[in-house]
């Protein structure tokens, strides 16, 4: 059986997300006034350190008070703006958290729009830190440092927002769905097909893989493949297994089958992939 508690599922598929900062800031500001904006392709969140603002999400106006994150996610339209002209301190990042590069996993967590940090104090310390890692440019030890500060302020953030999350579970994927994501993204090698999915849950194929694509987006076939030529290019990257290795390892009866499918992904052949990453 794939099935596990709700819980342990969504920390497994947490541990196999990573986490990519694309930009951040400290923005002192006087006057705000973003109408109808939409983030298409990451996360962004905001704390106020002082002063206030405002969040308008549908029909909804929320007040902004120092000590708040405000959680915009993906595909979100919203107005956030002041109403006076005190100056307000935001602290903010845009970011992803995906598996593969493919399958978001906040949503699984059901983070609210706004929400207060208890550990507020905690939390500037380590963005303070966060922040100055940037000035050391390119040096491999702040590098590191950079990394572990923006999980640790991602830890921060969410596990005040964990408990301010609605109590039901109206949105999130049912026990059996969870499962079946945990296989795929955790056992790219494994043989799977939509009937084994299917007979595994006693349903009906065609409204598993349906109503696995509306919950994450894709087909659980589809996903599976895509993880797997997510997972051959991360093994070609490293060079420390052949073309062959890789096919095997990844379930794969022959190396043509592999290769015909990698270069349908990517639009070259695994040996020309691989040229790219050798000295």
């Amino acid at each position: 059986m794939w099935l596990f508690m709700k819980d342990d599922i969504i920390s497994s598929l947490l541990e196999t997300a990573e986490l990519k900062v694309l930009q951040f800031d400290i923005h002192r500001l006087r006057a705000m006034n973003y109408r109808k904006r939409t983030f298409r392709q990451f996360y962004m969140m905001t704390y106020v350190k002082k002063g206030s603002a405002k969040l308008k999400v549908r029909d909804q106006v929320y007040d902004i008070d120092p000590g708040t994150v405000i959680f915009i996610p993906t595909f979100l339209e919203h107005d956030q703006y002041k109403d006076s002209d005190e100056e307000t301190e935001f602290l903010w990042w845009h970011f992803t958290y995906k598996i593969h590069n493919l399958i978001d996993v906040l949503p699984l967590l059901q983070i609210p729009y706004i929400y207060p940090l208890r550990n507020y104090e905690k939390f500037e310390a380590v963005f303070d830190e966060f922040m100055r890692t940037t000035s050391k440019g390119g040096h491999l030890p702040s590098i590191i440092l950079h990394k572990a500060k923006s999980l640790e302020l991602l830890y921060l953030l969410l596990d005040n927002a964990v408990g301010h999350a609605e109590p039901s579970d109206s949105g999130r994927p049912a026990d059996s769905f969870l499962s079946i994501l945990l296989k795929i993204v955790t056992q790219p090698g494994a043989s799977l097909t939509l009937k084994d999915i299917a007979d595994e849950l006693h349903m009906n194929p065609t409204y598993v893989s349906n109503h696995f694509k509306e919950m994450f987006g894709k087909s659980p076939i589809m996903l599976h493949r895509e993880i797997k030529i997510a997972k051959a290019k991360a093994l070609l990257e490293t060079r420390e297994m052949n073309i062959t290795e890789i096919s095997r390892m990844l379930g794969f009866n022959d190396i043509q089958t592999f290769t015909r499918l990698f270069k349908k992904y990517t639009g070259i052949s695994p040996g020309q992939y691989k040229s790219l990453f050798d000295l």
